[in-house]
């Protein structure tokens, strides 16, 4: 090897050591080096918006292979993600149109929290769900729905009203079906709370509708003697206030 090829080969390793030193600085030192900032793109904008809107809870850091859940319970999460989320997009929008009622404010403030719940049994077995913005939704269906029970809404308080307890027994009735077809007692546990928060909506728009309008609410989804069942108990808070402990709202009242 000639004398110039040593000469380049030194500076080579010279200015590897060099750099390696830099970084080992820059990212070891406390107060003293200086890291560079992360380059701010679109998709980080759009990710700290999302995450601002729907939170996550603590309850669920682990991350467990999604392998370990059956197609069923992996299609249950992702599914109740978005219902939830649906609920919350309503409520939301229904509490713009009608700010005097505050039924709608204080139950999207509950969904919100339905809404993080999925989210973290998502995160705990390593599954993957983006939610849309306001409104928007992957499963068509969804979709569908959301659109129709705007325009429902938006037909008056009355109907509003009733828009929230249809939504409530849709929940209930899904939430049965997908509890029937999961194994994981944490993903039941959590199905249960987001269930009895339902129930304890349905009450609250029910009332509500009674009390404002004198309107009896006839049952869309449930059957009439589920729905006498629900409406003639109390709210429900849970045992040992399991619920509260997963981070979940189910209550809500006022109007």
């Amino acid at each position: 090897m000639s004398r110039y090829l040593w000469v380049a080969v030194g500076i080579i390793i010279a200015a590897i050591i060099a750099g390696t030193a830099a970084y080992y600085y820059a990212h070891n030192t406390s107060g003293k080096g200086v890291a560079t900032a992360p380059a701010i793109t679109r998709t980080t904008i759009a990710t700290q918006v999302a995450t601002t809107r729907v939170t996550s809870s603590s309850a669920a850091s682990t991350v467990t292979s999604g392998a370990q859940l059956s197609p069923e319970e992996i299609e249950a999460i992702k599914y109740m993600a978005e219902e939830e989320k649906l609920a919350l997009d309503v409520y939301t929008k229904l509490a713009q149109m009608y700010p005097s009622v505050k039924v709608f404010s204080n139950i999207a403030k509950s969904e919100q929290t339905h809404v993080n719940a999925v989210l973290s049994l998502a995160r705990k077995y390593g599954i993957s769900i983006t939610l849309g913005p306001p409104g928007k939704f992957a499963n068509p269906h969804l979709q569908e729905l959301y659109n129709k029970l705007i325009e429902e809404g938006s037909k008056g308080l009355e109907q509003a009203l009733k828009v929230g307890a249809l939504i409530e027994e849709t929940d209930i009735k899904d939430l049965q079906e997908w509890i029937a077809k999961v194994h994981h007692e944490d993903i039941k546990q959590v199905f249960e709370c987001l269930m009895m928060g339902s129930r304890n909506h349905l009450r609250a728009f029910v009332s509500t509708l009674e009390k404002m309008f004198n309107t009896t609410y006839t049952p869309q989804v449930l059957s009439k003697q589920e729905f006498e069942k629900i409406i003639s108990s109390p709210m429900e808070t849970g045992p040992s206030n399991t619920c509260a402990k997963l981070g979940i709202n189910v209550g809500s009242t006022g109007h």
